[in-house]
């Protein structure tokens, strides 16, 4: 099957338990889960989880930590223009990219209060690609996202996950090279 590949590659790195194909069905399902989140106060948008909609395999992972390391934003908080006025700080990601007049308000978030924004804040969840899956398995476009709490707990249930409790979810999406 197609799809053995990227599950199996998936499979194989550290910390995974379990691998499962989000169908149709239930990536809607887990697209009315994540617009219920209200973003801190802000309008919540989940890019990642719009730009996998189409894609040929969508796929949920049950791990016990990040498939990678994040080294870049995985959220943040814009405005209509796309100026950022907030971001998580991901361990890996170099605090050389933290602008100037940052204010942190948690070990893992800063805020820019030196700017004032042009329109409603909202919290945007960016998509990433995994270094470790694409070509040599048959896939492109490779999408990684963490849910939110309450489409976390979705998956677990509709899943049948008995895993560690402390198991991180992430959605991968990706389309076949053919």
């Amino acid at each position: 099957m197609q799809f053995n590949k990227p599950l199996n590659k998936i499979l194989s790195q550290d910390g995974v338990h379990d691998v499962y194909v989000l169908d149709d069905a239930a990536y809607i399902r887990v697209e009315l889960e994540e617009s219920k989140n209200t973003g801190m106060g802000c309008r919540y948008e989940n890019r990642a989880l719009s730009q996998g909609r189409t894609s040929d395999l969508k796929l949920v992972v049950f791990s016990d930590n990040f498939l990678e390391a994040p080294t870049e934003m995985m959220t943040i908080m814009t405005d209509d223009t796309g100026e950022i006025y907030g971001h998580d700080v991901p361990k890996g990601m170099s605090r050389s990219k933290v602008r100037e007049g940052g204010m942190w308000v948690s070990s893992t978030y800063v805020m820019y209060p030196d700017i004032i924004p042009k329109s409603e804040l909202r919290i945007v969840v960016i998509p990433h690609g995994l270094s470790f899956i694409g070509e040599n398995e048959g896939v492109k476009d490779v999408i990684a996202f963490n849910p939110s709490p309450s489409t976390d707990q979705y998956l677990k249930e509709h899943f049948k996950f008995e895993g560690p409790k402390h198991c991180m979810t992430t959605i991968v999406t990706m389309n076949y090279l053919e």
